[in-house]
Formats: C-alpha cells, sequence, structure tokens
C-alpha cells in the first residue's frame, strides 16, 4: 500500500527532514536529562570525569575503556578477572584517535563526535532502507520509535551502537542492490565495531545464495566470508601478536561478570536460566529490561509473517547473541534494550503495529520519551548502564 503523500514527491527532502527533525526532537529530550542531572542529581565524587562541559556526562561506564584505547592502546596482563579493555572492539576508539589526531581535538570530544555522527547518519539512512521497503509513513514511525526508545540516549553517548547501527544500516541498503563485497566489507567493519556484527554474515550468504541468479556462487562466497569476517579475525590476530593470545577478547569478559566464564554463561542460558530471574514486579530501568526482553521476543514472531526473512534474521541473531553470551551470567537482561538498539526491524514492526491505532503510537513515544529523559539522567550519574 502505497502511503507517499503528494507534495512530498515534489520535495524529495523534506521527508528527510521530518526524519531528522524527530531525531533532534529526542536528541532535545537527552539534552533537558543532562541539564537536569548536572543541576539536581549527585554523582560519585571518585567517578571518572571526560571533561568539564555538560555533554561529557555521555562519555560514561564503557566509554571511559574506549578513552584508554584511545589514548594508550590495548593493555592485558594475561589476568582473565581483572576488568581489562582487551574486551572491548577497535573500530570506535580507532576512528576517534584518527580523528582526534586530524583535527586537533581532544580525545572526549573526538569520541563524542564520531557517536553523533554516526548516529545522525544512521537514522537518514534508515529511514532510506524503510521507505524503500515500505513507504514514508512507516519510515517516520520507525524513526520515532527508535528515536524516543529509551535507551536510545546511547545514538549520542561514547558507545558504539551509533557506529553499528549505522553500518548494519548501510550493510542492508548495499545488500538490497546486490553489491555482494561490499556488503560484506560493511560487515566485516560492523565485526570491528561490535561483536554484533557477526550476525551478518548468515544473512549476506542467505541473500547471496537466493540472488545468485546464474552467476557462479562459490567463486565469490569465500573472499564474501573472509571480508565479513575480517574485523574478527584481524583482531583475533593483533591479539595473538601483542599478548600471545588470540582469545584474550572473550576470556577477559569473566571480570565483567563476576568470574563466569563463557561456557558457563553459555551453558545456564541453554537452561533458560535468564528466564527465571527476569524483574517483571519492578519498573525501575532493570525491571524496565526485562519487560522490553519479551517485547523484542514478541515483535521477532510478529515480524516473522511480515518482513524479508533477512530482516528477521537480523532481529533474531541480534537478540540470540547477547542471550547466549552474556545473560547466562549475574547481569541477566540488563542490557538488553541496549543490545538490541541496533535491532532496526523490531522498531519497524512496532510501528507496523502502532500505526493500526494512532492514539496507541502516541501514548507509546510519550511513555518513551519519559522513560528516555529517565535512562539519560541516570546513565549521566553513572547509575544506569545501559
Amino acid at each position: 500500500m502505497d502511503t507517499h503523500c503528494p507534495e512530498w514527491s515534489d520535495r524529495p527532502s523534506l521527508p528527510y527532514f521530518g526524519a531528522v527533525s524527530i531525531f533532534l526532537c529526542s536528541r532535545l529530550v537527552v539534552t533537558l536529562a543532562l541539564q537536569f542531572s548536572q543541576k539536581y542529581m549527585p554523582v560519585d565524587p571518585g567517578a571518572w570525569l571526560a571533561g568539564p562541559s555538560w555533554y561529557h556526562q555521555l562519555l560514561q561506564w564503557d566509554s571511559q575503556w574506549y578513552f584508554m584505547i584511545a589514548t594508550e592502546g590495548y593493555r592485558y596482563n594475561g589476568d582473565p578477572t581483572v576488568s581489562q579493555n582487551i574486551v572491548f572492539y577497535p573500530l570506535y576508539p580507532l576512528l576517534a584517535r584518527g580523528l582526534g589526531q586530524i583535527s586537533g581535538l581532544t580525545t572526549p570530544d573526538a569520541l563524542l563526535v564520531v557517536a553523533n555522527v554516526a548516529g545522525l547518519l544512521a537514522i537518514i539512512l534508515l529511514f532510506k532502507l524503510v521507505r524503500e521497503e515500505f513507504d514514508d509513513r512507516l519510515a517516520l514511525a520507525t524513526i520515532a520509535l527508535l528515536s524516543f526508545f529509551p535507551s536510545s540516549v546511547l545514538l549520542s553517548a561514547g558507545y558504539t551502537e551509533p557506529l553499528e547501527l549505522l553500518l548494519i544500516v548501510l550493510f542492508f541498503l548495499t545488500l538490497k542492490r546486490k553489491h555482494y563485497l561490499s556488503a560484506a566489507l560493511l560487515a566485516g567493519l560492523a565485526v570491528a565495531d561490535r561483536s554484533t556484527g557477526i550476525v551478518l554474515l548468515p544473512i549476506l550468504l542467505w541473500e547471496m545464495w537466493f540472488g545468485r541468479d546464474q552467476k557462479p556462487f562459490f567463486s565469490v562466497v569465500i573472499p564474501c566470508v573472509l571480508l565479513a569476517t575480517s574485523g574478527l579475525w584481524l583482531f583475533m590476530i593483533y591479539l595473538w601478536y601483542a599478548f600471545g593470545s588470540p582469545m584474550a577478547f572473550v576470556e577477559a569478559q569473566a571480570a565483567f561478570h563476576q568470574g563466569t566464564t563463557l561456557g558457563t554463561r553459555l551453558v545456564a542460558a541453554l537452561k533458560f536460566d535468564p528466564f527465571t530471574r527476569m524483574i517483571l514486579d519492578d519498573w525501575n530501568p532493570w525491571g524496565l529490561a526485562s519487560w522490553l526482553t519479551l517485547l523484542f521476543i514478541g515483535l521477532i514472531l510478529i515480524g516473522a509473517f511480515r518482513l524479508r526473512f533477512s530482516w528477521t534474521l537480523l532481529a533474531v541473531g541480534v537478540l540470540l547473541l547477547p542471550y547466549l553470551t552474556l545473560s547466562g551470567g549475574p547481569a541477566g537482561f540488563v542490557s538488553m534494550s541496549r543490545f538490541n538498539l541496533v535491532s532496526f526491524p523490531l522498531f519497524v514492526v512496532l510501528a507496523n503495529v502502532g500505526l493500526r491505532a494512532q492514539w496507541l503510537m502516541v501514548g507509546v513515544i510519550g511513555l518513551f520519551s519519559g522513560a528516555l529523559f529517565l535512562n539519560a539522567a541516570l546513565f549521566a550519574r553513572r547509575i544506569w548502564i545501559g
């Protein structure tokens, strides 16, 4: 069903202006939350401070590790029980470091510039992707839900999610045009940014197989697989050369999960232990994460009947990867809302459902806005980790 507005067809840039305006309104909510937190909420006097300005509050938690990588490089003493920066992927801090050297920006400011530019570009290109697949109305609704989503403060913070979302959307735009080598390169960059990027490999192979026509498949699949996984194996080669342990980034995760190993977390996840520890009787951000996880599962099931298979495959992969590798540990579902921020098909499905009852859509965005304000204020004070 085509719901393009006639006047928009005469002004191709107008819908994009609408999408950007929606996103900037959500950033206004974040800005107000940061101002509120700085004025009225206490902060741990011993906490790391990235800088004196109010916007430096967007550099919290993992941002400190990225700052250390950008300024000092990777450090690893071989003890997986001690928290070390080796568990964080290199692309984001390396881009910030390069920007700082070229522009003269301080490292904290460079981290924020990379994240915020990536976040804005991701929103613009996501609008393009969804409108090409559906229409302007659904694309704008998707942008609104994603922009005001409670954990979307991280689209402006010193985290990898903005860059990851940008690379994932670019991957799908490129894949749609059957530029497989370019898509594989984007997948390789995505996995160099964070582990989520590895879920793009099966999507790439699926689309290559079903779009092969009369072209030879196996002659291009090997270089595509190598490119799509390059961010991971290049990082592992570096770790092997620098520290003698290509799996150090996996082993050192134990320190961030109270000593639980990957095997322990995986077994617990396969036994569905995280579901027995869900917080469903408290509406604080930790309890909200459990409810959002259930929402994500429901949206994936609905999306399986309404979306391209590759879009559903992305949503399943983005959810399963942290579930199998992290949720079996003490954190449970705490960060699921952050991990799934890059799973744009979830927001497409939610928008599709919401547009059937516009009053419900308005209410959901209103609730999301309030939760976004709260999460941004708590994040700025190092209370909510995302």
